[in-house]
């Protein structure tokens, strides 16, 4: 069984996978091809997450009743009806879990059962997933919940059959190596000392890389017929072989080449003939290795979260006050942001690039969070897309924003082994919205007309 084991910052944008790709995920595990597994401790933070944003929301709410109630008007009623549906969240949240875990293929995994002792040692000897950070002129320790999550996929590993598989779908530092392309030596560590392969645990940095995993996992373990078979189909001579009635020719196959056309016989003018050049491209793409989808998709996704923690201000550097070359998105207004986390949305999708047949192009939509300064005065008159931490009197701000963008990734297949070209991110095309009660009118002496009710979503 291959198993694909949620992290909480994995799914912690859409907890019950119903948004972008996740709902395919949801397929994959309900026909039987994976199952999807969250861990207790996910779905407890998960819930907790979802209650303070519900209380965050309800405060806000509830401060402007008060402000009407101070105005005169009666909000009494409001009031009580406002408290009453907040008191239901936490119970509505239950209950989308409930709903989530009793689909086809989808389960949770019980709290681990690790010790005390364990827990102390492990950070005591600052082993991932525990990490020490700075604060002040202190080191404090996190990653309590994370320690316990790994240990839930521990427990799965040693409790399933030795053939089984796990994908741990997360992008949390604590989990990861340096590269971020991998389980940090620590895991693997302890994936050794119980005796359990290396190869039985993959690292998917998302929803999106989860899936790719998945599809290409499954189709590495249907095994191509044997040359008997094979033979079998292909050679000719019992009764029922001869009934098998040969395929018609598919429409490239059963079109004839220019020169084996007699001199009577003339082209069809409504076929078109490709030129020598496109002729002579279409003979190196069939002479180039075929790269696995499988591999496009790791190297775009490399690509990506290899951008954390790069820098997206105006520098010098790059000429004139310009951006990084990566970035092509609007950026807010920050001073010194970086990119501190990146959350792939939907799958990479490739083309050919329009410059060369040996290049290959990946798009994708991800979600990335921006941390770093702004002028107080700057986020004073702004829109309020930043949000701010600290005393809204000092003169800069801690701030943090996140941005929708669509992921660009040029990819090198000449070699039979792809490799990242370029990279940039960009804003996403806003889509057209028309209002269900537009006229539609035409006017004999204008060509075409910008309809005023027209306009762009958000995005969200």
């Amino acid at each position: 069984m291959l198993t694909v084991v949620l992290d909480t910052n994995a799914v912690h944008r859409d907890p019950w996978l119903t948004r972008d790709d996740a709902p395919k995920l949801v397929h994959l595990a309900s026909s039987g091809t994976c199952e999807i597994v969250y861990p207790r401790v996910v779905i407890r933070e998960l819930t907790r997450q979802r209650v303070e944003r519900a209380r965050e929301a309800h405060d806000a709410a509830s401060a402007g009743v008060t402000q009407m109630g101070a105005a005169g008007i009666s909000v009494a009623e409001t009031a009580t009806l406002l408290q009453n549906a907040h008191d239901r969240i936490e119970a509505d949240i239950d209950d989308a879990f409930d709903a989530v875990l009793s689909k086809t293929g989808i389960r949770d995994l019980p709290i681990p059962k690790v010790s005390t002792t364990d827990l102390l040692d492990r950070d005591l000897g600052r082993r991932r997933p525990f990490l020490e950070i700075e604060q002040g002129k202190t080191r404090k320790s996190l990653g309590f919940r994370d320690v316990l999550i790994w240990e839930s996929v521990l427990e799965l590993l040693e409790e399933s059959d030795p053939g089984d598989m796990v994908l741990f779908a997360t992008f949390d530092g604590g989990f990861l190596a340096d590269d971020k392309k991998a389980l940090h030596s620590d895991l693997l560590g302890d994936l050794a000392r119980l005796g359990i392969p290396q190869e039985r645990v993959r690292l998917a940095r998302g929803i999106p890389e989860a899936i790719s995993l998945v599809e290409s996992l499954v189709a590495d373990t249907v095994s191509p017929p044997s040359d008997d078979a094979a033979e079998a189909v292909t050679s000719p001579g019992t009764t029922e072989e001869a009934q098998i009635e040969e395929p018609a020719p598919s429409k490239e196959t059963s079109l004839p080449a220019e020169r084996e056309l007699s001199t009577a016989e003339e082209p069809d003018d409504a076929m078109p003939t490709k030129s020598p050049v496109e002729i002579a491209v279409d003979e190196l793409k069939q002479m180039r290795p075929q790269v696995p989808h499988a591999a496009l998709v790791e190297t775009a996704t490399d690509a990506l979260y290899g951008l954390v923690n790069e820098e997206v201000s105006e520098q010098l550097g790059y000429g004139d006050d310009a951006y990084p070359p990566f970035v092509k998105f609007t950026v807010p207004s920050f001073l010194g942001a970086t990119i501190a986390d990146i959350d792939q949305t939907t799958e990479f999708s490739f083309d050919e690039s329009s410059q060369s047949p040996d290049v290959l192009v990946g798009t994708a939509e991800a979600v990335i969070t921006l941390e770093g300064a702004v002028y107080r005065a700057d986020w004073l008159i702004a829109d309020r897309a930043v949000s701010i931490t600290g005393e809204p009197r000092d003169l800069y701000l801690d701030a943090s924003a996140e941005v929708e963008v669509k992921v660009v990734v040029e990819i090198d297949i000449e070699g039979g082994e792809p490799v990242a070209m370029d990279i940039v991110l960009e804003d996403l095309p806003a889509p057209l919205v028309r209002s269900a009660h537009q006229l539609e009118l035409e006017f004999s002496d204008v060509e075409s007309s910008d309809a005023g009710d027209e306009g762009s979503s958000d995005g969200s």
